[in-house]
């Protein structure tokens, strides 16, 4: 049975989802089917909550590499180990995002796996914020005001793994661990140079895991929540109940697209200067 060997580990909102695409366009890389399997961050998202949030796209215990999906918690090793199961790809690679900000992660995927390698995938703190605020709006998530939701962080109210704007943006400490635990084998990246300049960015990667550049494909185009619903109180109540979670696993993917059309538009969500201001003090306080 094959295991994976590489890990993406990026902050919420930094392009992991591009930069995972990137990857599995590469013939000796392979992505896990649920891009983020989020299994050695599984305790930072209580069993209660993420039923009680719908967050997983598909059942762990029940999937068979097949369809793709964004997330679920893959608490067991043998769940987790399944869905790499039949690569045969030089590299096989976990994308979750939420091992960038649990402390306990990069020391557990080093002792399951020793002779992975890590890339990470930072971005700028204020915009990475600002983006996930647009995310929580888009799915449903929240439709309270901005300084409503920093509020509720900065006063503990928000449960730990519903923390989107401050806990997600410090990203420093986060590197520094896997830094530390993984060394040379370590390849840390910005979203801002990705953005800028994606072939330097998949030259980079290339040299990083020996790899001939020029299997990327940086045409590769992933498509990533940007915009806003335009029934924002029938959209968080799809979410709620958990429809929206049971439309991702059965609708048929050709019919994607043309719903996303219909039920989102590019208007970002309105925030006002004085709470993006006032989220920016809020970052530089915690870091």
């Amino acid at each position: 049975m094959t295991a994976p060997n590489l890990f993406l580990v990026a902050a919420p909102r930094a392009g992991s989802t591009q930069l995972a695409h990137w990857l599995a366009s590469h013939p000796d890389i392979a992505l896990s089917p649920v891009k983020e399997p989020t299994h050695f961050a599984a305790h930072d998202f209580p069993e209660d909550y993420v039923r009680a949030t719908h967050l997983n796209d598909v059942d762990p215990a029940r999937y068979r590499p097949g369809r793709p999906a964004q997330f679920a918690v893959f608490r067991e090793r043998a769940d987790y180990l399944r869905l790499f199961s039949d690569m045969t790809q030089r590299w096989r690679c976990d994308a979750s995002t939420s091992y960038l900000d649990c402390p306990e992660a990069p020391a557990a995927i080093r002792a399951a796996f020793p002779d992975a390698r890590v890339l990470t995938l930072t971005r700028a703190p204020l915009d990475r914020a600002l983006s996930h605020y647009g995310l929580a709006r888009r799915t449903g998530r929240t439709r309270a005001p901005l300084g409503s939701e920093l509020d509720d962080e900065l006063a503990g109210r928000t449960p730990l793994p519903a923390r989107f704007l401050l806990r997600p943006s410090r990203q420093a400490p986060g590197v520094a661990r896997v830094a530390a635990e993984f060394g040379a084998a370590h390849l840390p990246l910005r979203f801002e140079d990705m953005v800028s300049d994606p072939r330097a960015t998949l030259e980079r990667i290339a040299r990083f895991l020996d790899l001939d550049p020029g299997g990327f494909d940086p045409g590769a185009v992933a498509r990533n929540a940007a915009a806003s619903p335009r029934l924002p109180a029938l959209n968080a109540l799809l979410h709620r109940s958990g429809a929206k979670t049971w439309l991702r696993r059965h609708l048929p993917a050709a019919l994607k697209p043309a719903l996303r059309a219909a039920w989102f538009h590019d208007a970002p969500p309105r925030v006002s200067p004085a709470e993006i201001a006032r989220l920016a003090r809020a970052l530089e306080a915690t870091e």
